[in-house]
């Protein structure tokens, strides 16, 4: 089996490039055998994946739904209320057809999710299940790493702590946390992590060229423990952060999409709560959505959470998240997350400067699209906003449209990434048309 690589092991172009962390060429990395999609669906033995294999295909066709298994986490309890039921109203898809960007070919819903490498994909339109299916031994009950979608929930939690004055997005980062001082984050508000406008010349070098970047992420895998330990090696997360003593920039002008900005804010949370991030998603998100399962964190061995890319849930659970923000942040007869931040995401602030070309501008709706709270803005017209996540990871929110669509997938390559994302957002697209009359393309 391949041994594991860099979830940041590629550059993209302006094709959700920033969103999938902005990545580096493969050439550069170790190298991966991509396996096709039928191969990448072989049986495989769970008893041969472990933390040093499980990154990249074949592995992640399991891995990816059974990160207990591998990696230290910490329970989200969904609370012991009941479950809110999810009705169907199912539709047939298959008669969906859309051009495929990748190959400029017609291309049907079914043969999109066959080329994708999916392991679920479900979509609600006016709260109820249109199409649900699972794929690779994943079933309705597994939880899925999120990737990067991971971020769209961090952000969320900070809006809803703001909301109760427990959190300030003014406010410098230093101010919650002190041991920043002296580093690139120095003079950086709450705000600017949230957004990806923390100013660091010397990571923007970096992302000029694939040895550079490979350098900076895969240093932020190791500390966490996703990729093998070198002696230069930071024990744990946090000691990752604080080391990070390098000059910065002016904060708040341009974005740049920095990983470990996400990982910050959950520390943040919890030294301006005193509470544990896991406990703050339980009591204020998680336990509210009438979720029927857990979720989880990932965590390093310090016990420090991996917050821009390790949070795990089901899929309905995600589309359950996805509904409430559709619905303005009101889900159950409660009001869960403040209308005042889901229309701040919506609007993307005021002055949100422009992501430029780390914006996933050829996809439907953001070619002027922006960044807000840890969440990808379409153009005004389009009115989505999304999460998404490294390895085809997508959360879909679509309030015009009333719909949600979730996709967990098992990409098996680095090099396949951009194509199987290019591929699904077009289907995606055409599948919200059709069933709502309200397309961004």
């Amino acid at each position: 089996m391949p041994p594991a690589t860099s979830r940041h092991s590629r550059k993209y172009s302006a094709v959700l490039s920033a969103a999938l962390s902005i990545a580096i060429s493969s050439a550069t990395l170790v190298a991966q055998t991509a396996p096709s999609p039928s191969s990448a669906s072989a049986p495989l033995d769970p008893l041969t994946i472990n933390a040093t294999n499980w990154y990249w295909g074949p592995a992640n066709t399991w891995s990816w739904h059974n990160t207990r298994r591998i990696f230290p986490t910490a329970g989200i309890s969904r609370g012991a209320g009941p479950v809110t039921p999810l009705l169907h109203n199912d539709r047939e898809l298959s008669s969906i057809f859309f051009t495929d960007p990748t190959s400029q070919k017609p291309m049907s819903v079914p043969a999109m999710l066959d080329r994708t490498f999916t392991d679920g994909f479900l979509v609600l339109h006016h709260g109820k299940i249109v199409a649900e299916t699972y794929r690779n031994g994943m079933t309705a009950d597994d939880p899925h790493m999120l990737m990067s979608v991971s971020k769209s929930v961090m952000g969320t939690l900070a809006g809803i702590l703001a909301d109760q004055g427990k959190l300030d997005p003014a406010k410098l980062v230093t101010a919650y946390i002190p041991e920043m001082q002296g580093t690139v984050y120095e003079g950086a508000t709450v705000r600017n992590l949230l957004d990806m406008t923390v100013d660091d010349p010397t990571e923007r070098a970096a992302f000029t060229s694939a040895e550079g970047t490979a350098k900076a992420y895969e240093a932020v895998d190791e500390a966490g423990g996703w990729l093998p330990a070198t002696p230069t090696t930071a024990p744990g997360l946090r000691a990752y952060l604080v080391s990070l003593h390098r000059p910065h920039g002016v904060h708040g002008k341009q974005f740049l999409y920095l990983d470990q900005s996400a990982i910050l804010i959950g520390w943040v949370m919890e030294r301006a709560t005193g509470r544990d991030l896991s406990a703050l998603l339980t009591e204020n998100l998680w336990s509210k959505l009438g979720a029927e399962h857990d979720a989880s964190m990932m965590l390093d061995h310090y016990q420090q959470s991996y917050s821009s890319a390790g949070f795990n849930a089901t899929l309905r659970d995600l589309a359950r998240f996805g509904q409430m923000m559709a619905q303005n942040g009101s889900y159950n007869g409660t009001q869960i997350v403040p209308a005042a931040f889901v229309k701040d995401t919506q609007t993307a602030g005021a002055g949100q400067p422009d992501p430029g070309p780390d914006a996933p501008a050829p996809y439907p709706g953001h070619r002027r699209g922006l960044y807000r709270n840890f969440w990808w803005v379409t153009e005004k017209s389009c009115g989505r906003f999304a999460g998404i996540g490294l390895g085809g990871q997508l959360l879909i929110v679509d309030p015009i449209a009333d719909t949600v669509v979730v996709k967990f997938d098992s990409v098996p390559s680095p090099e396949q990434d951009e194509a199987a994302f290019a591929t699904e957002y077009a289907g995606i697209d055409a599948i919200i048309r059709t069933i709502s009359g309200h397309g961004c393309s």
